[in-house]
């Protein structure tokens, strides 16, 4: 699986992905609703993707299988999504594409990536406590500000939670 950084002619296939992705919400108690849910824009895609800021997984056959898109805020890459074909999941290609975002930290001196997610399904917050990221119980403005607005889209507050992964900082060999 080849992890790279998206072009602007992949924008047009992040969309899919996205949708197929979110199919899981569909056997999630009150957010199936998700699954046919809106996606993000193609302009938005490519937007970021025109910031170096959105990573793709493409398979040895061309095909794109997920993509993570980011933002930096600061001295924090924000991780805005992350998804993998309903084909292509439960390969470890989310977890090739959040260590792109994070090896893009290192190289940008930034402290942290963060996120917001579901609290209570398995591959929301559990899956991303497993690769070290933590639960933030005083996200911060920038943070709350996602939550609220997330809210205000219909996501239930009392379900996400924000989350924050350090970046450890690298040093040359002496």
């Amino acid at each position: 699986m080849l992890i790279r950084p998206a072009r602007l002619r992949d924008a047009a296939d992040l969309p899919a992905i996205e949708k197929s992705a979110a199919q899981l919400y569909g056997s999630a108690a009150d957010l199936a609703w998700l699954a046919d849910g809106p996606l993000i824009a193609q302009a938005e895609h490519e937007s970021r993707i025109l910031q170096q800021s959105v990573w793709v997984a493409e398979a040895d056959n061309g095909i794109l299988t997920g993509f993570i898109s980011t933002e930096i805020f600061g001295t924090e890459l924000h991780l805005w999504e992350l998804s993998v074909h309903a084909d292509w999941q439960r390969r470890g290609i989310a977890t090739l594409l959040i260590d792109s975002a994070y090896r893009h930290a290192i190289t940008q001196g930034l402290s942290a990536l963060t996120l917001t997610t579901f609290s209570d399904l398995a591959w929301c917050a559990p899956a991303y406590a497993k690769r070290g990221f933590e639960q933030l119980p005083q996200p911060g403005p920038r943070l709350q500000d996602t939550l609220d607005a997330e809210a205000l889209h219909g996501l239930p507050p009392e379900r996400r939670i924000a989350m924050r992964l350090p970046v450890a900082r690298v040093t040359a060999p002496r």
